[in-house]
């Protein structure tokens, strides 16, 4: 339960930390989406929609007549003669148009004649429109057409363009007022003529006919006596690409007027609305858009896109205050969770790929809602949350870290110094000073270097221990276990990560039984022996309190193997025995052929009786020497000397001494010695004592009436003694410990007398010599031991 409350805490506290980020990232992003660099970089990406959208088919509603650099080339520069500019209306309005939206002013006049023809071919065309402006500062009039040409026209649009603080035009004034009332856009007209219907405006917006005209702001207009006012409002133009010459794919039909003039015809131009206007590359009627490249657009080409997509009913437009701010808050939330829940650079990587959707998002809304979202303050709290929920890690990690190093040295106190860690200091104390986080760092790694020398001194002692240790948690977890533990359960055929509760069900004690319930209680400690796997073991547990409040007690328990520890003992208690034995034996034989002598000195007998007491002398001596031999090693009195071994001459010898005893045990010893020998250098006495154990041994262990080979060769530069006697065949597992003190195999401990000091002995020696010691034992029942030093030449 106290587990689950903490984590209930930590929870709520995550959440409430992850809101006040979230509302100081909003704030921020607020501020920031009023400036001009947040604005611009929104209309710039943007604009990336128009680019990234594959073109749109030629539209099958408008199309351009232009007066490019051919039409100037062949009838002059501009302005052209009001007559020629009527030619070019009649003739447009040849090709049956819908309607002809003329974006050429006409403020002023030609002479008379030339004015009526171009008004009689308005007249004539009834389906024109024309365009006029507002002109410049200080006086700001309108350079409206000429009344004859209004009145010979069906329509007048303002032809404003709005261009951004960046210079960039994306939308016009659906109206603009004059001293005659509000006129609506030259875009406006142009369709309304097209569509032979009734504009209108509602309550719910305008409307062309049963088409909806899409504009951005809210319908508003107020009249008083005397005067009227209108809420401004803008129609945001959707941009197919810009037409160039030679597009395989052209945005509008496209006709240059000079072919019209020179008649020919243009049946593209049938049912659709024509603007006439400029397109020549002197002419600087061109505004940058967002699909523009390094030549602006002409401004024909801008009203066009606008006819276009109130003709097709595009409703292109900003999304409304609302769900921007509704999509900035919910971008907002997502993007600090990623950031707080995969800190560094993980997160960095997240939350770049969290920005790359949210704009694919977009710019699906764009090309299949027609909405533009203001993708600026959603950049801009993408970019700032990373640095916020650093900002806000580095404060949570200054209080818990002031936090944790007070308890942190706290713990040390109450710790010991080792006297094995000369490099064990205290940590100062935290003082309020201590207010940096680099302090505070630095501070942090001198605690931790005190903590892992205590760690790894403690380590180093539990794992050095020769007893299997594990400490297991409140709910019978297990938190530590040492080699020896693993290898205590491995011996026994158990799992090393076993739980406290199969613990007491596979050691099958019955103190341990209810060992889950027995720890739950007060009881502080439990000892037990048990018998597992052909083994005496001793296991104990100790109850372990913790300094953390949630960690409740915690168990060690420590296995001891008693069984080497009984055999060991029972071990010497017999080796005494056997020494006893084994020194009466010679002294007894020794006495009585002693007594023998002295009695009867000239009986037949003397002879063999004088040879038995030499042999079981050199017996006895031999035996004590080895005996002392490894107590003086045992206790590092004995030191080896280094000198040529004549080799021959050593086993000429050994064999001479073991030979009585072999007789008398009815056993033939065969020496061989190669004739050439690598130099030996070391202890000859102590050579001796290896080969005359190795042989009394021989001899002993084999049966009467067989033969026990010695030999003496050469291996890869080294020398090899050999000793192969018949006897029993030698487990493996016996081979493996023929050389421990006191060890004597289980097949001979009752039949054949001994302590097992010999083996050692020769092992002890070997080693000293850089040697190596083998033994084997084939089916055949041939035991051999081989004892392999190195030459003179290698060890130098």
């Amino acid at each position: 339960m106290k587990d689950r409350f903490a984590s209930a805490e930590s929870g709520s506290t995550r959440i409430q930390s992850w809101l006040i980020l979230n509302l100081l990232l909003l704030s921020i992003v607020a501020v920031l989406s009023m400036t001009y660099p947040v604005e611009e970089l929104s209309r710039r990406l943007g604009d990336i929609y128009f680019r990234l959208r594959r073109p749109l088919p030629t539209s099958n509603l408008v199309a351009i007549v232009l007066v490019d650099d051919q039409s100037l080339t062949r009838y002059g520069r501009w302005p052209w003669p009001r007559t020629l500019l009527a030619r070019l209306v009649r003739a447009t309005s040849a090709q049956r148009p819908t309607a002809i939206g003329l974006d050429i002013l006409l403020p002023e006049a030609q002479d008379e004649q030339s004015d009526e023809d171009l008004a009689r071919a308005l007249r004539d065309a009834g389906n024109v429109a024309l365009a006029t402006k507002v002109g410049g500062a200080p006086q700001r009039t309108w350079a409206d057409p000429l009344p004859v040409f209004r009145s010979a026209s069906v329509g007048l649009g303002h032809a404003q363009a709005v261009e951004d603080a960046d210079g960039i035009c994306r939308s016009v004034p659906l109206r603009e007022l004059s001293t005659e009332g509000p006129r609506w856009a030259f875009s406006i007209e142009v369709a309304r003529v097209a569509s032979r219907l009734a504009l209108e405006e509602r309550s719910d917006g305008i409307w062309l006919g049963d088409k909806h005209v899409w504009w951005d702001g809210t319908i508003r207009r107020t009249t008083t006596q005397g005067w009227e006012s209108y809420s401004a409002g803008f129609l945001t133009i959707d941009y197919r690409e810009q037409y160039s010459l030679g597009q395989r794919n052209p945005p509008f039909v496209v006709v240059s007027a000079a072919d019209l003039l020179a008649g020919k015809q243009a049946p593209a131009l049938w049912g659709k609305a024509v603007l006439i206007g400029f397109g020549a590359t002197e002419l600087s009627d061109r505004l940058p858009t967002p699909v523009s490249g390094q030549m602006p657009m002409p401004g024909v080409e801008v009203h066009a896109n606008l006819v276009d997509g109130v003709l097709r009913g595009g409703d292109l437009r900003p999304a409304r205050t609302v769900p921007q701010i509704l999509f900035l808050v919910l971008f907002s939330l997502i993007s600090t969770g990623v950031v707080l829940r995969w800190p560094g650079w993980n997160g960095v990587l997240a939350e770049a790929s969290l920005l790359a959707i949210t704009y694919g998002a977009g710019f699906w809304l764009f090309a299949y809602a027609d909405r533009l979202i203001a993708f600026g303050p959603a950049l801009c709290a993408g970019l700032l949350a990373v640095p916020l929920a650093q900002l806000e890690n580095l404060i949570l990690v200054n209080r818990g870290l002031t936090k944790g190093l007070n308890q942190l040295q706290q713990t040390i106190r109450r710790g010991q110094k080792p006297v094995e860690l000369p490099g064990f200091q205290a940590a100062e104390a935290i003082h309020d000073s201590i207010t940096d986080l680099q302090s505070r760092v630095e501070l942090v790694n001198q605690l931790q270097s005190e903590l892992s020398s205590l760690y790894t001194f403690r380590q180093q002692l539990l794992e050095s221990m020769q007893e299997g240790l594990a400490v297991f948690g409140q709910e019978g977890k297990p938190l530590f276990r040492n080699g020896n533990w693993d290898a205590f359960c491995r011996k026994q055929g158990w799992r090393t990560d076993l739980n406290l509760a199969e613990l007491g069900r596979n050691l099958g004690h019955p103190s341990w039984k209810n060992v889950e319930e027995l720890f739950k209680s007060e009881q502080p400690s439990l000892e037990s022996e048990v018998y597992l796997g052909g083994g005496f073991w001793q296991v104990r547990g100790v109850r372990l309190q913790s300094d953390r409040q949630n960690d409740g007690s915690q168990w060690m328990i420590v296995v001891t193997d008693l069984t080497s520890r009984l055999e060991r003992d029972q071990t010497r208690a017999d080796a005494l025995r056997f020494v006893t034995h084994e020194l009466r034996t010679p002294l007894v034989s020794i006495q009585g052929f002693a007594e023998f002598l002295q009695r009867y000195p000239n009986a037949a007998g003397s002879a063999d009786a004088s040879a038995t007491i030499f042999r079981e002398s050199q017996r006895l001596v031999s035996l004590i020497n080895t005996y002392l031999d490894v107590l003086r090693f045992d206790a590092g009195a004995r030191s080896l000397r280094r000198e040529p071994v004549a080799i021959p001459q050593m086993i000429e010898q050994v064999e001479k001494i073991m030979l009585p005893i072999a007789d008398a045990a009815e056993i033939t010893i065969r020496a061989h010695v190669d004739p050439i020998l690598p130099p030996l250098e070391g202890d000859a006495a102590m050579l001796s004592g290896v080969i005359l154990n190795l042989l009394n041994n021989a001899v002993k262990y084999s049966p009467a009436r067989n033969e026990v080979a010695l030999r003496a060769t050469q291996s890869e530069g080294n020398v090899v003694f050999e000793v192969a006697n018949p006897g029993l065949p030698i487990p493996q597992g016996d081979l493996e410990k023929l050389f421990e003190p006191f060890y004597r195999g289980r097949a001979t401990e009752d039949s054949t007398p001994g302590w097992g000091l010999g083996l050692t002995f020769v092992r002890r020696i070997v080693e000293e010599h850089h040697g190596v010691l083998e033994a084997s034992s084939d089916p055949n029942g041939i035991i051999r031991v081989r004892v392999i030093l190195p030459s003179s030449s290698q060890t130098n």
